[in-house]
């Protein structure tokens, strides 16, 4: 057993503690709270799951709430998933992605950010969620983490369910979600997360702020836990941005997935990438919970990294509906908002025509969805503060985009 420690003594530890809590939902609402953030009313998946019963009853529905692409996987992906299945690829594979596709997803890297990636600091794994659980898995425990906020909610849902206390970061619309390394330098956080470009806000890091991170974590020895799902979705050519996969920290830790960039959600095909040592530890954690990825997953994967013709034409789609909803936003809504560097995503900030009353994005978010029938994630999803934005996604056509913030105006006015 020694060989699994101290992760795997770790995880029996929390998952041991998990299963003798008699209302698991109380305890993980009372971590939240102790991490300054209360538990949210309404949340993204409270929205979609009504959006859904409302569309099996016949009803339209406009959908702004879940990152789901609304196009399908390349066809060379589907190809090569029929293919691998037809020659017999549907059995176990090794815990740690199939050589194949590590030596594939390593020299795609190193091709994309002259790294020097190789096979065996790769962890092939069955989605993002999971990838991220495993890389907050690997941190000490009790590891201080630092959370940029707004942010996606797995960051803090799987924090409180390790035990991790978290420092929330606040960014701001005035501030144009810039962050102050300043926070960050003076913090006891012993791990940073990062996700740009950025889910809600659209956000990407410039150079010099991402430097001054990334050398004030090594100073620190602060672990980065770097989340690049939409690092292919950069929809501002004017603007740069860079990977933690350049940069010479042994402690990072990249995680990415195929869902964004090749339409691969319900494929469940992820990755993560860090040293040596993190990933032999990991792929032992994956072999006891998912014994290993899917093989014909594994094909499907290595065909979707030569299709980046295919991502090119899907970046271009978004920013030009990134650019049909920043003029609805404008036209129907008068909204404040900021134009997303990268992701498929707005923030907008709104306000309510009715005189006395501020806005609040939860009971808009129910209001809009049970009379209008468009669906949009409150902004408190992402944190408490942000009580007056909402996130809307760009996965619609330009059509249905304006429609939707159309309908939108109707229940503000």
């Amino acid at each position: 057993m020694g060989c699994y420690s101290p992760i795997f003594d770790r995880m029996l530890e929390i998952l041991g503690k998990k299963l003798r809590t008699s209302n698991v939902q109380s305890q993980r609402t009372a971590s939240a709270q102790s991490t300054e953030e209360a538990p949210i009313a309404v949340s993204l998946v409270d929205i979609f799951f009504k959006a859904k019963e409302l569309e099996r009853k016949g009803f339209d529905v406009i959908h702004f709430d879940a990152g789901e692409p609304d196009f399908e996987p390349p066809k060379e992906v589907v190809d090569a998933t029929i293919k691998a299945l037809r020659d017999g690829r549907g059995r176990y594979a090794e815990s740690g992605g199939i050589p194949l596709a590590r030596k594939a997803l390593a020299e795609n890297l190193n091709r994309k950010y002259s790294a020097s990636i190789l096979p065996d600091q790769i962890l092939l794994t069955a989605g993002g969620r999971l990838a991220l659980y495993y890389a907050f898995m690997s941190l000490p425990k009790k590891t201080k983490v630092g959370i940029f906020s707004p942010d996606w909610p797995a960051y803090r849902d799987i924090s409180n369910f390790l035990e991790l206390p978290i420092q929330f970061f606040k960014t701001s619309l005035e501030g144009g979600w810039n962050v102050d390394p300043d926070e960050v330098r003076k913090s006891d956080c012993g791990a940073l997360v990062l996700n740009y470009p950025n889910n809600p806000t659209g956000k990407i890091l410039d150079l010099r702020t991402f430097e001054e991170l990334v050398g004030i974590a090594n100073n620190k020895d602060m672990t980065i836990i770097s989340d690049e799902v939409y690092s292919d979705y950069l929809l501002d050519s004017s603007k740069k941005s860079k990977s933690i996969l350049e940069t010479d920290s042994p402690k990072n830790i990249f995680v990415t997935s195929m869902s964004k960039s090749y339409a691969m959600t319900g494929f469940r095909a992820a990755y993560i990438v860090s040293d040596a040592s993190t990933i032999s530890r990991l792929i032992k954690i994956n072999s006891m919970i998912i014994t290993s990825m899917p093989e014909f997953v594994q094909y499907a994967m290595i065909a979707a990294l030569d299709c980046q013709e295919y991502v090119k034409e899907k970046r271009d789609l978004i920013r030009k509906r990134r650019d049909a909803a920043a003029k609805a936003l404008k036209k129907y809504l008068d909204a404040e908002f900021y134009l997303s560097d990268g992701s498929m995503y707005m923030f907008p900030r709104l306000h309510t025509r009715k005189e006395g009353t501020k806005f609040n994005s939860e009971k808009f978010a129910l209001e809009l969805l049970d009379k209008e029938k468009v669906s949009v994630t409150p902004g408190t999803s992402f944190g408490k503060p942000f009580i007056d934005h909402v996130r809307i996604t760009l996965l619609q056509d330009e059509k249905r985009i304006d429609e939707g913030i159309e309908r939108m105006s109707r229940i503000l006015n």
